[in-house]
Parts: C-alpha cells; sequence; structure tokens
C-alpha cells in the first residue's frame, strides 16, 4: 500500500496552524489521493473541515476515519477538532485529558494539550505539557515548534530559539516555525536575522500577511 506524501501531509499541517485554510484543503486532499486508507490524514482532513465550518462533510469524514478503524485515543482527538471548531477550550482540555489517560506515551497527544492550555492561559501548565511531549519524543521537530512558541509567548525568547532551530533543522521549508523563530530574534533585536526568516516565510506563502507585517515592523525597528 503506498504511503502518503509526507510533503503535503506537512504541507497541510502548516497552512492549518498558520491558518491558511484553503491551502491546508487543498494539501490534505492532495494527500489523501495518493492513499486514501491514512487514518492519520483522514483525521487532519476532518479538522480542516471543521475549521472551515464544513461540519456535514467533516461528519462524513469521521465516519470514514471510523470505517477504517481508529484507536480511542484518536476518536477523542476527532472531538478535539470538532470542540477547536466551535472555540470550546473547556471541551478540548477535558478530551486531550481523557486521551493522555489512554495513551501516555502519545507526544502528539501531550503537545497539542499544551497549545490548548496556552490557550486557555494555564502558561506554566502549557510549558509543562510541552517539556513533557519532548522527552518522549526529542527529536520531532513540531513538538520542538510547540515548546519553542509556548517559551516564545511567555517572552522566554532564549530559551525558544534552541527548540525552534531545531524545528527548522529538522523540517526545511517549515514555515510556522520559521516565523515564530523570526519573531524570537526580532524581540531579542537580532533584526537582520529576522528578516531572513520572515523572508523564507513569504517565499513558501507569498499572500502570508503576518510574515508581511512582521517585516514592515523590523525594518522599521532598524531605521
Amino acid at each position: 500500500m503506498p504511503i502518503p506524501s509526507i510533503e503535503f501531509y506537512n504541507e497541510a499541517l502548516d497552512a492549518l496552524q498558520a491558518g491558511n485554510l484553503t491551502d491546508a484543503l487543498s494539501a490534505v486532499e492532495n494527500s489523501l489521493t495518493e492513499n486514501a486508507a491514512d487514518t492519520e490524514t483522514w483525521q487532519l482532513y476532518v479538522m480542516i473541515l471543521n475549521a472551515l465550518h464544513r461540519h456535514e462533510e467533516a461528519s462524513k469524514a469521521e465516519e470514514k476515519v471510523k470505517s477504517l478503524g481508529i484507536c480511542e485515543a484518536d476518536l477523542l482527538m476527532l472531538k478535539v477538532a470538532q470542540a477547536e471548531s466551535k472555540h470550546d477550550i473547556t471541551t478540548m482540555i477535558s478530551c486531550y485529558e481523557e486521551a493522555l489517560a489512554i495513551a501516555p506515551e502519545r507526544a502528539d497527544i501531550h503537545a497539542g494539550y499544551a497549545m490548548a492550555l496556552l490557550e486557555s492561559k494555564q502558561s506554566d501548565a502549557a510549558l509543562q505539557a510541552a517539556q513533557l511531549a519532548l522527552s518522549i519524543a526529542p527529536k520531532d521537530p513540531r513538538i520542538n515548534y510547540v515548546l519553542g512558541r509556548i517559551l516564545r509567548l511567555s517572552s522566554q525568547y532564549e530559551a525558544a530559539l534552541t527548540p525552534l532551530q531545531q524545528a527548522i533543522a529538522a523540517e526545511p521549508n517549515f514555515s510556522v516555525a520559521e516565523y515564530e523563530c523570526g519573531m524570537v530574534l526580532h524581540q531579542l533585536g537580532r533584526h537582520e536575522e529576522a528578516l531572513e526568516h520572515f523572508n523564507k516565510v513569504l517565499e513558501a506563502n507569498p499572500s502570508d500577511v503576518s510574515a508581511m507585517e512582521a517585516i514592515n515592523i523590523t525594518r522599521i525597528q532598524m531605521c
């Protein structure tokens, strides 16, 4: 059985994290074209459809995931996606905690839990969850990204650099990590380096408004 394109899957996940839902949908559909039996890609598809408020299609995709066979922890992750589309952070956190009780070895669930905790303003708990995720999967670029983002938003800029740089080294063209790294360097006053990262984001996503704004602000501060 062919495996789904990791490039398409990563492209979809990056676009989703950056809020580029149309690009995310296109990439995940390309990945499913290569392998229509990959449950992880179907789960991402459900998440993107929910984010687009295409709930009827998301429900059909969720039924497809279940028909392919899925563990209880991943069923809870589908509930997380539904709750996220409704901005129901309380339900998201509850589902993450249930999933972690079932699969405490899953670094991806710890990382998602960390981001949900951060959104609910529980910064210390978010940092602990991200650090635990990284202890399970220290080379995973996405978990390094999550830790780096949480550290940046906690104003721990020097500490944030290492995981973000590791994420980029492990996964070239990791746009959201490039952006976060640029933001950290900007806060540290390393403006030339920050611009390099923001420009890489624009190379991959020429219409990225956040990167454009960051470049403009950085250039003003360099004057």
